[in-house]
């Protein structure tokens, strides 16, 4: 929960921090803020990111943290990952929708449980990836509401992303008789705010 708290203070303090320059934001200023609810990612991640591509691509950092409770011990997550929409539609004047998005990401887990070259433990070449390090990619789409011009943010999407992962999906591949899809599939829904 420790990790929860500083993810969130570090959001908060950066939201604050562009919030005070209004307009006038540096170009290394992030676009937008997001938090993520499960996607392999973190039980709960939260993100800065970009926009480029005339606004359909967003490259976006997340630090995410999945509690002991659930993955039986804390797991400290760092994701890059990029989400490309080649289409939005627009619904009226405050909302629009992205009906398709595709994207990939690469996440780094902290802890001495993982390894990033090879496990140590075991004998060589009895683990041929580094346990550290997914590989992971996502088919998703989004609604969006624009935000009066009082708010600090221009607008609020509600997203959702169905991914997998390399190991999973290699499984997957390799026991096509006895894994089903839904097995090696996973939900994740998420909020993003614009500035």
């Amino acid at each position: 929960m420790k990790g929860i708290f500083i993810y969130l203070t570090v959001l908060v303090l950066s939201i604050t921090s562009l919030q005070a320059q209004e307009n006038d934001r540096k170009w290394y200023a992030p676009d937008h803020y997001k938090a993520q609810f499960a996607g392999n990612i973190g039980f709960l991640s939260v993100a800065a990111g970009y926009l480029h591509g005339m606004g359909k691509l967003e490259t976006d950092l997340y630090g995410g943290f999945l509690p002991k409770a659930i993955g039986g011990d804390d797991i400290f997550t760092a994701t890059l990952k990029s989400t490309y929409a080649p289409w939005s539609r627009e619904i009226n004047n405050t909302y629009s929708y992205k009906p398709f998005s595709v994207g990939l990401y690469l996440s780094y887990s902290f802890g001495s449980q993982f390894d990033t070259i090879s496990p140590n433990e075991y004998p060589e070449g009895y683990y041929w990836w580094a346990t550290s390090l997914r590989v992971g990619g996502f088919l998703g789409g989004s609604i969006t509401k624009q935000l009066p011009n009082s708010n600090a943010f221009e607008s609020m999407s509600l997203y959702y992303e169905l991914g997998s992962y390399d190991l999973v999906f290699l499984s997957y591949i390799q026991n096509l008789k006895s894994i089903r899809i839904y097995d090696v599939v996973n939900l994740s829904i998420g909020v993003k705010m614009a500035l």
